[in-house]
């Protein structure tokens, strides 16, 4: 199958790293439908470098699982790239905080995977991109509500790669660094704003491409990129 007949699907499509993979699968000629709760800064699909709009907010999982029940599509990749930070003690958060936070940033993939994996399989043929966190290896401190969604999300990754490798379907981790996106807008703390001490979400992008670019039995099973170097600042 040519590059130029696949299609993608990319969760986190309207800002930092999900933005910025689907300009650079676009390059590549795949057909991208982004996912993503607001698309409304991006403008019209060709705007935002995609052929196709979901407007979707994923912690709301009954309105993600009618959504994927009524889908007819199917796809080639999944960037699985959507995902916030919230961080404090765990007695600090809310219940509802709880559950939003891990239903975005990890229910809302069981569910993706559980809908278009089968057909993949049927295909033996496919690839899945899972954007971790430097906090899928590491806990830290105020970061155990956060931490758990990346920890799971590792072994999430892990599992499926098992399950995955027969039928020629190659899954894909990567744990980024800071990287200068909206992620950090609404947290008390930043990476210093210098080039060396935060990633561009591009560096994260082309790291994807570069690991989906390699033969087909070539699988990059976790990828690791950080800064040069590391410093935050409290804002």
């Amino acid at each position: 199958m040519s590059e130029s007949s696949k299609r993608a699907l990319v969760t986190g499509a309207s800002s930092g790293i999900g933005s910025a993979i689907c300009k650079e699968l676009r390059k590549l000629g795949y057909r991208v439908t982004g996912v993503a709760r607001d698309f409304s800064k991006l403008g019209s699909c060709d705007e935002a470098q995609l052929d196709y709009q979901w407007s979707l907010d994923l912690s709301d999982l009954d309105a993600l699982e009618t959504v994927l029940r009524n889908d007819d599509k199917e796809f080639d990749l999944l960037v699985l790239a959507a995902g916030y930070g919230d961080f404090g003690g765990v007695e600090q958060f809310s219940y509802s905080q709880i559950s939003r936070l891990i239903n975005t940033n990890l229910i809302a993939n069981l569910y993706l995977c559980k809908r278009y994996l089968p057909t993949m399989k049927q295909q033996s043929l496919g690839d899945v991109v899972i954007i971790g966190s430097e906090s899928a290896i590491n806990g830290a401190r105020a970061g155990s509500v956060y931490c758990a969604s990346k920890f799971a999300l590792r072994g999430f990754a892990q599992s499926l790669r098992a399950d995955c490798r027969n039928a020629n379907i190659r899954i894909m981790l990567c744990n980024p660094g800071p990287v200068d996106t909206p992620f950090f807008d609404e947290l008390n703390f930043e990476p210093v704003r210098a080039r060396e001490f935060a990633l561009d979400a591009t560096d994260v992008a082309l790291a994807v491409v570069s690991a989906l670019k390699q033969a087909p039995h070539v699988v990059i099973e976790e990828i690791q990129i950080q800064p040069l170097k590391r410093s935050f600042t409290k804002k």
